[in-house]
Order: C-alpha cells, then sequence, then structure tokens
C-alpha cells in the first residue's frame, strides 16, 4: 500500500518569540492529523536556550529543528532557508506556511492532505479569513486561481494557507532572495505557472490572517518593504500588464500603501530578488 503523503510545518519569523507561543505552535499542536515536523526560522538574533526549551515543551512529542536565516535578510531568505532543510531530508509529502502571528483551525492540516489526495494535486488553497486590527473582513474563498490574477493584488492566497508538495517548492526554487514585500504574489504566479502543476481547493476556512496596520509590518502604508517589494514586482511583472491593469496596480497601491506610480517606476537601489539553483539552497542550508 502507498504511504500517505504526510505534512511539514516551515515558520518565519524574527525574534517574536512571544508570538509563536502564543498563537501559531499551539495551533500546529491541535491539529487533528499530526505534521510531521516543525521548522522555525529565525530571521533575526538566536532565541536564547530557555526560549528554545519551552517552544519544545510545547510541541512536544512533535519534532522541532530551529534555524537561524542563512540567506539574504527578510521573509524570503528565512523561508527558503527552511525549504532548503526540509528538501533536504525528503522529495515526498507537502510544506505548509505558518506566519508567525497567524493560526490554523485544528482541521487544517487534515483537510488539506485530504483535497490533495482526492484532487492528486500538489497545490492546495484553503480559506483564509482576514482579522485586521482585531475585526474580521468578509472575503471570498478563493477558487480557480490563474497567475493574472496576483499581477493587480491577491485574491485570497497568502501565507498562512500556503500548501505545496515538496516536488514543486524544489522545481519552483523557493522564494526570491531579496524581495522585500509582495512574496506571496510572486510565488503563486511562478507555482501556478510551473509545469504539471495541479491545484485544488478545500472550500472551507482554516487559517485565520492576523493584519495590523499598527507600526512597522510590511503591509503598514508606505514601509521601506512595501516600496521596495513594488518596485520589483513591476520590474519583473510590469511588461505583461495591459493598460488598463497597470492603472489598477498603481491605483492599488497608492490606495492601499499610499505609494504613487512614480515612485514605483523611478525604482531604486534596492539588491535585485533573485533565485539560486535549488543545489545552493542546500549547500547553504
Amino acid at each position: 500500500m502507498t504511504p500517505r503523503p504526510g505534512c511539514s510545518a516551515l515558520i518565519a519569523t524574527r525574534n517574536r518569540w512571544e508570538l509563536l507561543f502564543g498563537r501559531a505552535l499551539p495551533s500546529i499542536r491541535l491539529q487533528t492529523r499530526a505534521v510531521r515536523e516543525v521548522v522555525i526560522v529565525n530571521d533575526g538574533a538566536s532565541f536564547t536556550a530557555e526560549q528554545q526549551a519551552a517552544l519544545r515543551w510545547l510541541l512536544h512529542p512533535l519534532p522541532l529543528v530551529m534555524l537561524d536565516n542563512q540567506r539574504a535578510n527578510g521573509a524570503a531568505g528565512a523561508w527558503n532557508t527552511g525549504l532548503a532543510h526540509l528538501l533536504a531530508s525528503s522529495s515526498e509529502g507537502f510544506v505548509a506556511l505558518l506566519d508567525d502571528d497567524d493560526s490554523w483551525e485544528s482541521s487544517h492540516v487534515a483537510e488539506n492532505l485530504r483535497a490533495a489526495e482526492r484532487e492528486q494535486a500538489d497545490i492546495v488553497v484553503s480559506g483564509l479569513r482576514l482579522v485586521m486590527d482585531g475585526q474580521e473582513r468578509e472575503r471570498a474563498l478563493p477558487e480557480g486561481l490563474i497567475p493574472s490574477d496576483f499581477l493587480i493584488g491577491n485574491p485570497g492566497w497568502q501565507g498562512s494557507n500556503t500548501f505545496v508538495s515538496r516536488r514543486l517548492w524544489a522545481t519552483v526554487r523557493g522564494f526570491r532572495d531579496g524581495l522585500r514585500s509582495l512574496n506571496d504574489r510572486d510565488l503563486a504566479i511562478r507555482l501556478l505557472r510551473a509545469q504539471g502543476s495541479r491545484v485544488a481547493y478545500t472550500g472551507q476556512w482554516t487559517a485565520t490572517w492576523h493584519l495590523s496596520t499598527q507600526g512597522d509590518a510590511l503591509s503598514s502604508p508606505r514601509s521601506p518593504a512595501k516600496i521596495s517589494g513594488l518596485r520589483w514586482f513591476w520590474r519583473l511583472y510590469g511588461g505583461e500588464l495591459s493598460e488598463a491593469q497597470a492603472k489598477a496596480f498603481f491605483a492599488r497601491a497608492e490606495c492601499l500603501f499610499g505609494v504613487r506610480r512614480t515612485e514605483i517606476e523611478a525604482g531604486g537601489e534596492d539588491v535585485p530578488p533573485h533565485q539560486l539553483p535549488w543545489g545552493d539552497l542546500h549547500e547553504t542550508g
């Protein structure tokens, strides 16, 4: 009998031990279908021995691996550090992402694996409810996604409802190191365009995105990371947009993030985002 596919959980953080301990990890611990292991990558100073011990105690008996970011600073480099570690050990099963301040319903892993098995899919997209500054915002369940859906905005597949086979992670070579924001949209476009990729949908809300518009969050208006990400996304994909799509792209950037078209088109001196061969990821992971 062919073994059922399993799932590993991957979290990127930046010294946010309290959020991990209070929200993300408890939701992993309560899954009705346990993950194989949990990998946490810190894009900052290493956790103390006491903090690591507390995290291991919380997840016991689930295996826990804690790594420091070995690649470009930022979320993309942290995700890639964790992906390199996971893909070096196995090419079978799935890797599910969870942001350190988000959470899964207890059925999240089970529902995603059930959909993957049913549809023979290597991408599964579940509903990701949005809670902004403590208030839930209405949004549609994602379905029928195509690459062009992500050129202007995001229809609801991002971060904590990302559930992708290890084979496909290796095919697209993870995230773009150095891309400081809009990573979800760039990743979705490349995953959906990958040869042979197949998408399934759970049709259920099993993950929650907790978004704060305060502080230095990536989505905060006029954050340096958001400005950089918009500039580089435009350089990468602007040539594919029709005049109407480009107009909508710039209008959204100004309305949501306060970034004007002239600022995006002007570019900057940011280090260009790049993808390295997966072998290089293995070496540094």
